[in-house]
């Protein structure tokens, strides 16, 4: 779902006090009021196999007002996850040391101190640390509250193999010594995860720039996290609702874990790439926007000048007008128009003529020359989303 997760919120309440279903969990990893600005980073290849890179603003963690702002915007969002949550649901908040304090406080008033269950800890190496102001601040801290007592951690169990028998250990069919102790509050690197479909590796190790998961965008969290936490806190095919989305993790570790699932975010690389992610996986889903209809992207043909700029309605492909006269360009990219656009080009048959990309803080241009002498109809217009797919639009015959 695409938009404002305030009102997105508001809507899954009015669906549920209409008889929908509830979620058994709602994970929250918003901004950390952190007062700083966060680039994500695609690499993609064009038609002709050219390795771009796409570099943008993501997110903004700069609030207006200071951290009593970013409470407000906070806490408002939490009323309507307590109402939205089943009865035996749950809410985990995903933040670190920055405000996570402010927040627990935050939490105690709506979902009352008593509903607190864990403050979970995800430990991690990477990252630079100072040397001198403070001591390596390596954790986020996931806090979770209940709706109310009706809810229930599901136990996890991890396997640790031994190189020789100890008290209690046993011997797998490889011959392994073995324990298998309750999984902790503490997570971190990779540990081998008992379920009912045997043991398998899960890694919770950040996802860094050599990691087969990077998808590019800005703090994107590990699917093994995710995993853990709504096997931890949901079962079978629960519904499962994360109101900051980001790169998609939580949508595709859910659908691995066959729960359902929503996923809300305003970014439209965030949600190009859990559309990415998921399709790649193979999982099939719904999106849902705030702004309905066919946006497309059109390359307005005036002179020498080609211009960028979005509009409603029209296919995939499609040019219109005469040979020698105006000539448009569409490709169609959604609902969100320039604001999922990472790049675009105008071709004549091999030849690139020319070509815009966003720049580190996000702007793109949208107008381009053409050189004397080049037809406008014999122009291909190649648009690149941010997550790094590319449209093309041909001429009709």
């Amino acid at each position: 779902m695409s938009g404002d997760n305030l009102r997105a919120l508001a809507q899954l309440v009015v669906e549920a006090e209409a008889g929908e279903r509830r979620p058994a969990l709602v994970y929250l990893d918003p901004p950390f009021d952190s007062k700083a600005d966060y680039r994500s980073r695609v690499t993609t290849s064009l038609t002709d196999g050219e390795a771009v890179s796409l570099e943008h603003l993501a997110y903004s963690d700069r609030w207006g007002g200071g951290t009593p702002n970013y409470l407000r915007m906070f806490a408002a969002r939490l009323v309507l996850v307590r109402e939205l949550l089943a009865a035996d649901g749950a809410v985990c908040v995903h933040v670190d040391w920055h405000a996570s304090h402010w927040v627990r406080v935050v939490l105690d008033e709506v979902f009352g101190a008593d509903n607190f269950v864990n403050a979970l800890v995800w430990s991690y190496r990477s990252g630079g640390a100072s040397r001198t102001r403070s001591v390596p601040r390596k954790h986020d801290d996931l806090l979770l509250y209940r709706r109310s007592d009706a809810f229930r951690i599901r136990p996890l169990t991890e396997r640790q193999y031994l190189e020789r028998p100890f008290i209690g250990s046993k011997i797998d069919d490889e011959g392994r010594h073995y324990v298998d102790t309750l999984l902790r509050d503490v997570l971190e690197g990779a540990f081998n995860l008992v379920s009912e479909g045997g043991v398998h590796p899960v890694s919770v190790r950040p996802v860094l720039n050599v990691s087969a998961e990077r998808t590019g965008y800005a703090t994107q969290k590990p699917l093994g996290l995710l995993e853990v936490l709504l096997r931890w806190t949901t079962d079978g095919s629960d519904l499962v609702v994360d109101a900051f989305g980001g790169s998609g993790t939580t949508a595709l570790a859910a659908a691995g874990l066959g729960r359902a699932w929503v996923s809300v975010d305003s970014n439209a690389q965030a949600v190009a790439t859990t559309q990415a992610r998921l399709d790649g996986a193979g999982h099939a889903y719904l999106v849902g926007r705030e702004s309905w209809g066919d946006a497309s992207i059109r390359a307005n043909f005036a002179g020498a000048t080609v211009r960028l700029e979005a509009f409603e309605g029209t296919a995939l492909g499609a040019f219109r007008a005469a040979r020698n006269g105006p000539t448009d360009a569409v490709a169609r990219v959604g609902a969100d128009g320039l604001a999922g656009v990472g790049g675009w080009a105008l071709r004549y048959r091999d030849l690139r003529l020319a070509s815009a990309w966003r720049d580190t803080r996000g702007r793109l241009t949208t107008e381009l020359a053409v050189p004397d002498g080049v037809e406008p109809a014999d122009i291909t217009l190649e648009v690149t989303d941010l997550a790094g797919v590319t449209t093309v639009a041909t001429p009709s015959a």
